[in-house]
């Protein structure tokens, strides 16, 4: 059997070919869309697009929200439009294949006791940085999903009382300083901590802060700046501390 598992990102849609025993035999990207329609749309395309390439016989839909109990239905999700919404039926009849739906943490987590680091394990847990963070956790080799199905949602545990507001609805949660997001909105704070810096970065972050993201930051060329008595260096990628 060969399928497509998507990651449905709160950035991008990243689609890959895999096959029966975890090899990954393709790719496909595309930005993710703020609207439903185009959402679904952008999905069924990038699974038309690896469909061109290979023979699939089911999708699989890993998505950053609050999955419901029976796998086929958006509770919630901080960074997509989805709303209490039948996902997993509806990207199926676009398709027209049997599609499986996830969290996205979760689909990372078994995948890893399937096929990668916690193979063999019984107990682990996995965080995954991103737009966001998202955390999975196994209990004697079974995914731990909690009272409502939505556990364990490491990233929405509040470490910051009163702290930064949160897509999710709370405030200091932990995604809101320690994920792609939050490297951009730290760096945006402070440099405006900074006024009259002549670098680059500055100069995108006085104009327009949310032109400046978590990759650009990265991107950056070096640089160290101070917050809250730490010193926090930043590396261009690809250099050797990048």
């Amino acid at each position: 059997m060969v399928a497509i598992g998507i990651d449905v990102g709160g950035t991008s849609v990243r689609a890959g070919v895999v096959d029966a025993s975890g090899g990954l035999l393709d790719t496909a990207r595309t930005a993710t869309p703020r609207s439903e329609a185009a959402l679904e749309e952008a999905v069924a395309g990038v699974v038309a697009e690896l469909r061109a390439r290979h023979d699939v016989d089911v999708v699989g839909l890993a998505v950053a929200g609050f999955v419901g109990h029976d796998r086929r239905t958006v509770i919630f999700a901080p960074h997509l439009p989805w709303r209490d919404a039948d996902v997993a039926d509806r990207i199926a009849r676009r398709v027209a294949l049997p599609v499986t739906l996830e969290h996205d943490a979760n689909a990372a987590t078994f995948a890893e006791y399937r096929f990668g680091a916690a193979r063999g394990c019984r107990v682990g847990a996995f965080v995954a940085l991103g737009t966001g963070i998202g955390a999975g956790l196994l209990l004697n080799g079974e995914l731990f999903r909690g009272a409502h199905g939505v556990a364990p949602e490491l990233g929405h545990l509040c470490l910051v009382p009163g702290g930064r507001t949160c897509p999710c609805g709370k405030a200091g949660c932990w995604e809101r300083y320690c994920s792609g997001t939050a490297l951009a909105a730290t760096a945006v704070e402070l440099l405006a901590t900074r006024p009259g810096r002549s670098t680059v970065l500055a100069r995108e972050a006085a104009s327009n802060p949310d032109a400046v993201t978590g990759r650009r930051v990265a991107a950056a060329p070096v640089t160290a700046i101070r917050w809250h008595g730490w010193r926090w260096p930043i590396w261009p990628a690809g250099s050797a501390r990048g």
